[in-house]
């Protein structure tokens, strides 16, 4: 067991897709079942149980989880302690889904990312030194310059085989400083049947089962996922240099 192999786990436990999780990482589905089946004969586990719903973790999937994250963080704040050769990135997770996934604009074998919410960005900022820093959240610092500003298309999404979405609830994530969630809120300032969720993958998830309707970007908007109608909202990224640079 190694690095690679707790990033794969988490990433397959975050996203509870093989296929997600082998695109967002870059290795083939056989590449990622190889290292969990691996993972699950040492720990003599069974991490996740494999239906055509996607990956379900299982309780010690959910212990093991809480060790890979505590792990990882440790592992990225000791490389951080030290000079990297690779360029760092500091990205929010629907940036890191659009710009490095979507549009790539970085490559991950590259350049050293870390993924915070909104909300942790600053205090991240303030606690190690990064390359680069993309987020929704305009900030000022005295060692960091604006470079580049740009958008987030998103639109209000449900599941590809609702028919009707007017008695399905509105999700929001629990990130105070998502610009999507503020958005939502501007939208539906009287609405009650709104529901906050912990993180993205969750969302998604209820989403795509037809249980819940979330404003998400554009470019979610695939096989399981269509858009409630035309309108599309422009969200505002900012994108700054370390001054090192």
């Amino acid at each position: 067991m190694d690095f690679k192999g707790l990033l794969i786990f988490k990433t397959v436990y975050d996203v509870k897709s093989l296929n997600k999780a082998a695109k967002i990482l870059g290795y083939s589905q056989s590449n990622l079942t190889s290292h969990l089946k691996k993972m699950e004969h040492e720990l003599r586990a069974t991490l996740f149980i494999r239906s055509f719903d996607g990956m379900k973790p299982t309780a010690q999937g959910h212990q093991f989880y809480a060790f890979s994250n505590s792990t990882l963080e440790k592992f990225a704040q000791i490389k951080l302690s030290f000079k990297s050769v690779k360029p760092s990135l500091l990205i929010s997770e629907l940036l890191f889904q659009f710009i490095v996934i979507e549009k790539t604009a970085y490559q991950i074998e590259s350049t050293d990312i870390v993924i915070k919410k909104t909300c942790e960005i600053e205090n991240e900022i303030n606690q190690h030194n990064y390359d680069k820093v993309i987020t929704f959240k305009e900030f000022k610092h005295k060692d960091y310059d604006l470079t580049e500003t740009g958008y987030l298309p998103v639109t209000f999404l449900k599941s590809s085989e609702v028919t009707t979405h007017l008695h399905l609830p509105v999700l929001i994530n629990n990130d105070a400083d998502c610009p999507l969630r503020a958005k939502t809120l501007a939208i539906y300032p009287q609405l009650t049947n709104i529901i906050t969720i912990d993180s993205l993958s969750q969302l998604l998830n209820l989403v795509e089962k037809g249980q819940a309707i979330a404003l998400l970007p554009v470019f979610f908007a695939q096989d399981k996922l269509t858009p409630l109608d035309t309108h599309q909202y422009p969200i505002d990224y900012f994108c700054y240099q370390h001054q090192s640079v």
